[in-house]
């Protein structure tokens, strides 16, 4: 229809318009969090963009609550301003079927929301981690977006996956002799740093020798070296960003071992209600896009009452989770309550919208 189309490309705009402003502000000020870092081996000012550049994801995926907010404020703001929605209600349109239309194109945004938490996300800040730890340290040799290599004097380590909790995963150890050839190739499938020293599980170990290779199985070895703690605390994702497929993998995982999976649940139901929350805040922006005349002021008082509510939802989003993980609440219930007190609201304030 018409109309959809209308406000969808008002919306869009408007988005547009705040992803860009919102974005640049927070690019700059990761930017400038990296100076200490720029000298530290061969992490310069233009790595330091770079790392900015592919963190861009993470940012916008975190801000795209409060974006929505701001675009859908900013663009039906500006169509109640020029009397635009007054000749809509005028000509018969109700209330509902316009805040319908801005719902169908937030549903569209917020399908694109979640792919963005789920597959762009997670590569990107793997991606950007691995190349400031490849900048810094020269002894690192990152052979992919998901996987690592590191030299520690005849021993070289290839490790697929990096997890929390100082966890590794599919860990590949080759072992040089004095004459640089091969003598000998340990397959872990997964390690774990406990008191000082690698605790590596379910090993291939591959013994060469002249007389052949020698192949021995074992549950548990220790190793007092692996890869260095600084190599691994600047690669080591944080739950923020895996993905929700890789937050409910480690999570049935740490249930599995009896550990403390909470974190990790609460982050999990986080990524699933985002998008939701992007519908959220466009339904908070109809009440006070439908309360804009071109008499109640400019956009300077709209985009001061987006931010403002966009701070109290992100303090109030964060205390709930954070009070959720403190007292034992289960984390769907940290993670959706603040979604479901801003439904209410917004729905209560559209029932009052004549």
């Amino acid at each position: 229809m018409v109309l959809d189309r209308y406000i969808a490309k008002a919306v869009i705009a408007g988005c547009w318009l705040a992803c860009f402003v919102m974005l640049s502000i927070f690019a700059f000020v990761d930017f400038i969090s990296q100076l200490d870092s720029v000298g530290t081996g061969d992490y310069g000012a233009l790595q330091a963009v770079v790392f900015v550049l592919l963190r861009l994801p993470q940012r916008l995926y975190e801000l795209s609550p409060s974006v929505l907010l701001l675009g859908g404020i900013l663009s039906l703001g500006a169509l109640a301003v020029n009397s635009e929605l007054i000749v809509m209600r005028a000509s018969g349109i109700t209330t509902l079927r316009i805040t319908r239309s801005v719902l169908q194109i937030g549903l569209f945004i917020a399908i694109l929301v979640a792919l963005l938490g789920e597959y762009v996300v997670p590569f990107a800040t793997k991606s950007a981690k691995t190349y400031r730890a490849e900048a810094m340290e020269k002894k690192l040799i990152v052979g992919g977006s998901n996987d690592l290599w590191a030299r520690d004097g005849n021993r070289y380590v290839n490790v697929k996956q990096i997890l929390p909790n100082h966890e590794l995963g599919q860990i590949y150890v080759y072992e040089l002799d004095d004459n640089r050839q091969l003598n000998s190739m340990i397959y872990a499938e997964k390690a774990q740093y406990r008191n000082d020293e690698w605790l590596l599980e379910d090993i291939k170990r591959s013994d060469i020798t002249l007389d052949g290779v020698k192949t021995s199985f074992e549950k548990q070895v220790i190793l007092k070296r692996l890869i260095l703690l600084e190599l691994f605390s600047v690669l080591e994702l944080e739950s923020k960003d895996m993905s929700a497929r890789e937050l409910l993998t480690y999570s049935r995982y740490l249930q599995t071992n009896n550990l403390d999976s909470d974190e990790f649940l609460l982050e999990f139901w986080i990524k699933i209600f985002t998008p939701l929350t992007c519908l959220a805040m466009l339904m908070i922006a109809m009440p006070i896009v439908f309360a804009t005349t071109p008499r109640s002021g400019g956009a300077g008082q709209r985009v001061m009452l987006a931010i403002v509510i966009g701070i109290v939802y992100f303090v109030v989003n964060r205390s709930f989770n954070h009070l959720g993980l403190t007292l034992g609440i289960a984390p769907v219930l940290s993670a959706s309550l603040p979604l479901i007190l801003v439904v209410i609201v917004a729905t209560y304030f559209l029932r009052r919208v004549n």
